[in-house]
């Protein structure tokens, strides 16, 4: 896979790869959104070729080393931190690149986030800009933290400094926990006819652009607000 996205070093790399990731499922903490599982390896993979075709000729070892650690970093949890950093520098010594930055969509996130009212501290800016890097790989993400930590606001401002970039866009919010299952992805009556859930309906109307949805939205969102447990999210897979 490393080869089909131009690294030409790709065995050694793949082995540094496969090493990292075992050890991390086997010293970090279990936690319910960590995944290093093979579709969590193809989009760092899909990631890591982007910042390949971005410098082609740049050294490989530096451009995976980027790719795992600032792709990863933003799901690692405060305490896990220090062992996941510690992987890194252990797999790829004396090879520590400079974060891949986009200084002039922060400056654009900070402005929109300070007339939003908020405080444009540089941690609050990063996040934004990070879950667009990982919405640019994967169609589905979490935004995990304890209540008043910024997670509604995070995605809020993103999606305004989206629009004022010229790329419109629009999201529509749901409770997972405030219905049953069957309410949520569909069901199967006793006639069996289908029922649709809550997630098909809303995919719909953006498929089809109605209620509201439109032709111009580039971004399209749902946003599932509510506790994550096995009920629900596991059929989300």
């Amino acid at each position: 896979m490393l080869m089909s996205e131009g690294f030409i070093k790709a065995r050694p790399l793949a082995n540094k790869f496969v090493q990292l990731y075992s050890l991390c499922s086997q010293l970090l903490s279990k936690q319910m959104h960590y995944d290093w599982g093979l579709r969590a390896v193809k989009s760092l993979l899909r990631q890591a070729g982007s910042l390949k075709r971005n410098e082609p000729e740049a050294d490989e070892n530096p451009v995976l080393c980027r790719a795992l650690r600032d792709f990863n970093t933003p799901k690692i949890t405060t305490l896990d931190m220090p062992v996941f950093l510690r992987l890194i520098q252990d797999l790829f010594p004396g090879c520590w690149p400079d974060p891949f930055s986009d200084p002039d969509f922060e400056k654009f996130v900070a402005a929109i986030a300070t007339e939003r009212g908020l405080q444009a501290d540089m941690a609050f800016v990063i996040k934004v800009v990070g879950m667009l890097g990982i919405l640019g790989v994967r169609h589905c993400m979490f935004i995990i933290g304890p209540s008043g930590c910024g997670k509604t606001e995070v995605w809020k401002t993103l999606m305004d400094s989206l629009k004022a970039q010229g790329e419109d866009g629009a999201w529509e919010q749901a409770n997972p926990k405030a219905v049953t299952s069957d309410e949520l992805y569909g069901t199967m009556s006793k006639t069996k006819e289908w029922k649709d859930g809550l997630i098909a309906v809303i995919f719909r109307n953006m498929s089809k652009e109605m209620n509201g949805y439109k032709g111009s939205h580039k971004h399209k969102w749902v946003i599932l607000d509510g506790d994550i447990d096995a009920t629900w999210i596991e059929s989300m897979n």
